[in-house]
């Protein structure tokens, strides 16, 4: 073998070796930044909401921010703690902000049905 395949070769090598390196670094950052990254407590309690449960949190979120935030944060805690495993429903929570003084306004509509159409309750008494 000739001097420059050698040096050719010793080249080609410190390049792969300094790509694997990069990469492996890499590897580590995204893997440290996933586990460093947890949900918000606003975040884990949406994950656990049921049926109309999203509804009652964003009325509440907008009637009563600041006590809205002091439940979600304590209601985080008891998901975190696997006190609480079921979904919590738009009804549970809605009582939950009851029996805690908060009387949270909820957009409701009485529908009816029509020859199969869906009408509004006021078109009725018109």
């Amino acid at each position: 073998m000739s001097d420059e395949d050698i040096e050719l070769k010793r080249l080609q090598l410190k390049r792969m070796m300094k790509l694997m390196s990069q990469k492996v670094q890499q590897e580590a950052v995204k893997q440290q930044t996933a586990q460093d990254v947890e949900p918000s407590p606003l975040e884990i309690v949406r994950s656990r909401l049921g049926e109309r449960g999203g509804e009652v949190l964003s009325a509440a979120l907008e009637q009563y921010p600041q006590e809205t935030m002091a439940i979600v944060n304590k209601l985080a805690e008891l998901i975190k703690a696997g006190k609480i495993t079921e979904p919590i429903d738009g009804g549970e929570l809605y009582s939950l902000f009851r029996s805690l003084g908060l009387r949270v306004k909820i957009d409701t509509k009485i529908m009816y049905v029509k020859r199969g159409e869906a009408k509004d309750l006021r078109e009725l008494f018109r």
